[in-house]
């Protein structure tokens, strides 16, 4: 190191003395700090401390040396005389105090008495998400959602298993404080600040009758500073599968039609089937000519006929066309998305401004999804008692196409074509009307215009009032508009018969809620106190007008634009109504910063339940001990230990808004040449019809050791569900099939896990993970009350229970998607045609479980026999940073112990010959196997066969390069991220379908390239 020194005009330079800096870390409790990182601040020089909290290092005077270490706030010393150094680290307060959501309000982390996970967007920047579930798949313990597998992403999501046998089990969503009743695809990613996953019944009573399923709160970015902050983002990337199966190409398709004739006319002579130029040994072609009665001059052609190919088929054969209906029908779909948010402050005014725009292409043709999406948040301090503020956004969903469908791509015969000779799309590629049509004819021809614009909209104003309350209301609008019109030409089967074929559908939707909220905060020496009182009123009205209209003369140059051009024109209307209102009031009381309470209660009422039931009432009690405060603990390992116990009663209203009343239809019919529109009842009202309500306890263990390496919870629940929303059965004299009831009981049993560790943490590398675990266990207590006689095996009655639900397969005392079915042992093999005969099958039919020997498979055959929902459910997170700007992050999924049922392995198909299929192994006397079906296989009685479809996932790599900040001040640009990430990269499974999650449906696997600027 130089130092110049400058008197009377002279400049000298010297070298600054090195020496030896020593000294010992350790926090305010007088600990060894063991691991903690000392370094020579702008240098690669450093060291970390020993067991004693020791270390040592070379350095000058006027050096800076930065400690830090995790949970710590970073410290700088800057070196003088001294040569032995003792260093206190502070604990990061930032970390302690830091602020979870838990609905009407927000607490620190450490005070939390619920279950309630934290997720953090800023982690998954680097994933391409079209939605915010496609970065929680399988990140929160507890917390289920799908893989989308078309272009508009994940749709579905579940908290700690269902919670209802019919309503909907999907979590309430909150957004920025309100409920939000819109789609999960509004709400752009890039707009997420944090989300909060309310698990417990404790934490999500608070929102009644909407909570029986969980909660997912999402918080949005805010402005933050004085200066303005202008951010850019583009991802563009490529998708295709993450496994294929292709159908037949030429050969597989010859092979397959010779073996299906072989199989459905066994009597034939051998080698009837074989192309000429194949014949077995023996046989000549006029010996093989001769084996009909007529035939053609041209021995293939022969072959062909008796292959039963269609004229089209033959002559595309003997041209050596062969057209490729897979390929022509995928392709690697192209994603883009581009934001851009502008956010500041000015004087006493935040703002946060986005625009973002997702154009996505799916792996099949048609499978199209765009929207344009902006948010604008905003919030003043007109006074020092009041802040006014808004919360807005727009979204527009474009999805205007029609997608092919692979399942009509996989019965193509390759030597159909789908162009006739004029170049027009031919309804029935290989000339087979009986069979699939053109898979390109929607695709090509129907005109589709498919846009939903939503609006949703929170005013608020928050007043500061003497004594520790605040007055807090927010007015929130949400508006839909859905237009979905299409038409289908006369030029098209589906359009032909009716002269051309129109709809418009015309959707709109505006809901209002006021919140009214009074909240307390007060601390009264050791005792902290925060109260919560809110009043809520919501309405909600729906639009809905279809048009139809066919015969359309003298043009249909217009389609779907002019109805009104068709001659039968029917139209239909459906509005609906519905009111709620709801009072809550929570205690939040922490005593000496150790114990804590809190007690909520809330009363609902809802329209759409019956005249005598209107109201619910929803309370709940949670506690929770940091034990690690007290005096007696002194298990230094042990940096934080507190238990949470919770017991809450939470409810479900998400059934049809007039399912308690008495419903009114029209019919119309003519008399001699009037037609009369009539009038008659369709269900039977129920006034006493009322919510579900859901009983939960959990009991929880928040943990901190190792010097905060090791941190995480772990949490058991149990719940029941009671007065379950179920459709009821009546007699046939009553007149109605059935009436929505209360009736039944459902449990839910569960464990969950959740585990971070800091592995490593130096100057140039450190290592982060994250495992969850988790599992649910559901039965069904009770259904409808119905008892069954219990037979013994002379047809005596023996005793009484409850009776199953065979038609939806719910059984008492088992778990919601228990597998009961017959079972199958493997296929028949040669040799075992007297026992396949006994059940009216032969080698190559399934072989299936006879548990009464009786030689029939009846239902008395079923069984019970595994799970078609995930047993476990495992994720683990890696984060690596080299060298300070080189991040790497994987994360790889598990979900086990299920089975699916996989229909490709059963060929039931009785046209073989007429259509093509999956590339795909089948029985044959020749190549036989004890997995897959013969051809035009005996599927009497109906059966499933069910395979393993568990998986592990390498769900998420992304790779990302922070642009170092001395080369981007001289570009004025304050950081900048390049990076490169994957989807689905492998998955390692027994499933033989297209992908273990989503069954025979293909899965995408994503691959992008994304950059971040912000100035």
């Amino acid at each position: 190191m130089l130092i110049s020194h400058i008197s009377n005009k002279h400049i000298a330079l010297f070298k600054a003395q090195i020496k030896t800096i020593s000294g010992t870390v350790i926090d305010t409790q007088g600990e060894s700090v063991i691991g903690a990182n000392v370094l020579v601040k702008g240098s690669t020089t450093g060291t970390i401390t020993d067991v004693d909290g020791k270390f040592s290092l070379e350095a000058s005077e006027g050096d800076i040396l930065q400690i830090s270490y995790i949970g710590y706030n970073t410290q700088e010393i800057t070196i003088d005389r001294k040569s032995i150094l003792k260093v206190v680290l502070q604990e990061d307060q930032q970390a302690l105090e830091e602020v979870v959501v838990i609905g009407y309000g927000a607490v620190k982390k450490k005070d939390l008495t619920g279950a309630i996970a934290q997720v953090k967007a800023d982690k998954y920047a680097t994933q391409q998400s079209t939605n915010v579930l496609d970065m929680l798949n399988g990140t929160v313990a507890g917390f289920n959602s799908n893989i989308g597998t078309s272009a508009s992403g994940a749709s579905e999501m579940e908290i700690r298993g269902p919670a209802s046998l019919s309503a909907n089990n999907s979590p309430l969503i909150v957004l920025d404080g309100v409920i939000f009743n819109g789609s999960i695809n509004d709400i752009n990613p890039s707009d997420i600040e944090t989300i909060d996953v309310l698990k417990d019944a404790s934490s999500a009573a608070v929102y009644g009758s909407r909570s029986a399923a969980g909660v997912v709160i999402i918080n949005t970015k805010q402005g933050k500073g004085e200066k303005m902050s202008i951010n850019f983002s583009a991802q563009l990337g490529l998708t295709d599968f993450t496994n294929e199966i292709k159908p037949n190409d030429l050969s597989g398709f010859i092979q397959r039609r010779q073996d299906f004739q072989r199989r459905i006319n066994p009597d034939k002579p051998e080698g009837y089937y074989n192309n000429p130029n194949q014949l077995p040994e023996g046989i000549d072609v006029d010996t093989w000519q001769n084996y009909d009665a007529s035939y053609q001059s041209d021995p293939i052609l022969t072959w062909m006929t008796r292959l039963n190919l269609r004229d089209i088929e033959q002559q595309n054969y003997l041209n050596g066309n062969a057209y490729d209906w897979y390929g022509e029908a995928t392709r690697p779909g192209l994603r883009q998305n581009y934001n851009v948010n502008i956010s500041g402050g000015i004087g006493k005014t935040k703002y946060y401004w986005s625009l973002g725009y997702t154009d996505n292409q799916g792996y099949i043709k048609g499978d199209e999804y765009k929207t344009i999406r902006s948010r604008i948040n905003a919030d003043t301090k007109v006074a020092e008692f009041l802040t006014v503020g808004i919360n807005a956004q727009f979204s527009n969903k474009d999805e205007s196409n029609e997608a092919i469908k692979l399942s009509n791509i996989s019965r193509q015969s390759p030597l159909g074509q789908p162009y006739d000779e004029n170049g027009e799309l031919k309804w029935y590629p290989h000339d087979d009307s009986g069979i699939e049509q053109n898979p390109f004819l929607l695709y090509r021809k129907r005109d589709k215009f498919n846009v939903t614009q939503n609006l949703f909209a929170t005013m608020y104003a928050d007043l500061k009032l003497p004594f520790g309350f605040s007055y807090k209301v927010s007015y929130i609008n949400r508006y839909d508009w859905q237009k979905n019109y299409y038409y289908d030409p006369s030029s098209i089967p589906s359009g032909n018969k009716t002269g051309g074929f129109g709809r418009r559908i015309n959707y709109s939707l505006y809901e209002w809620q006021i919140d009214n909220i009074i909240s307390w905060k007060k601390t009264f020496g050791v005792h902290d106190f925060y109260a919560t009182f809110l009043y809520n009123a919501e309405k909600k009205q729906t639009w809905k007008d279809t048009g139809e209209n066919v015969n359309f003369t003298p043009s249909e140059a217009l389609g779907f634009h002019q109805l009104g051009t068709g001659g039968s024109p029917t139209i239909k209307n459906e509005d609906t109504y519905s009111t709620g209102t709801a009072i809550m009031g929570r205690l939040n009381y922490t005593l000496m910063n150790r114990y804590f309470l809190t007690l909520s209660i809330r009363r609902d009422g809802y329209s759409a339940f019956g005249m005598e039931n209107p109201y619910a009432t929803f309370p709940s009690g949670a506690l929770a001990w940091n034990l690690s405060d007290e005096s007696f603990f002194n298990i230094k390992w042990i940096n934080n230990l507190k238990v949470r116990a919770s017991y809450g009663i939470n409810g479900n209203r998400d059934i049809g808004i007039y399912d308690a009343l008495a419903k009114l239809e029209t019919n119309k019919y003519l008399t001699g040449s009037t037609l009369i529109s009539g009038i008659y009842s369709s269900s039977l009202a129920n006034q006493y019809l009322k919510w579900e309500k859901t009983k939960a306890l959990n009991l929880g263990l928040d943990f901190s050791v190792l010097d905060s390496r090791l941190n995480g919870s772990v949490d058991y629940y149990s719940m029941i569900t009671n007065d379950l929303l179920l459709k009821r059965s009546l007699p046939t004299i009553i007149g109605y099939d059935n009436v929505m009831s209360n009736m039944g009981e459902l449990q839910n049993k569960g464990f969950e896990m959740t585990l971070n560790s800091y592995n490593i943490q130096n100057k140039d590398f450190s290592w982060n993970s994250t495992l969850t675990f988790s599992f649910n266990r559901n039965k069904i207590k009770h259904l409808y009350g119905e008892t069954i006689n219990i037979l013994d095996e002379n047809g005596n009655v023996i005793g009484q229970r409850e009776g199953d639900d065979i038609d939806n397969g719910w059984f008492i005392g088992q778990s919601i998607d228990r597998i009961w079915d017959y079972k199958f042992l493997g296929i028949y093999q040669l040799g075992e045609e007297e026992l396949a005969k006994s059940f009216g099958k032969a080698p190559g039919d399934v072989k299936l479980y006879d548990p009464n020997g009786d030689g029939v498979s009846t239902q008395e055959d079923k069984v019970f026999q595994g799970y078609t929902k995930p047993r476990f459910r495992l994720g683990l997170r890696n984060d690596f940073t080299l060298f300070k700007n080189f991040q790497i992050s994987c994360f790889i999924r598990a979900d086990l112990g299920h089975w699916r049922a996989n229909s490709l392995l059963s060929n039931t198909s009785n046209v073989e010959d007429r259509a093509n299929s999956y590339a795909l192994p089948y029985w044959t006397p020749e190549t036989p196997t004890n997995k897959y079906t013969r051809l035009n296989t005996v599927n009497t009685p109906g059966y499933n066969i069910y395979e393993r479809s568990s998986f592990v996932r390498l769900q998420d790599l992304s790779i990302a390069y922070n642009i170092p900040e001395n080369i981007l001040k001289n570009l004025k640009v304050g950081h900048c991220k390049v990076y490169l990430s994957g989807r689905n990269l492998l998955t390692f499974t027994k499933w033989s379908g297209w992908d273990p999650e989503s069954g025979n449906t293909p899965m995408p696997r994503i691959f992008t390239f994304g950059i971040d600027v912000t100035l």
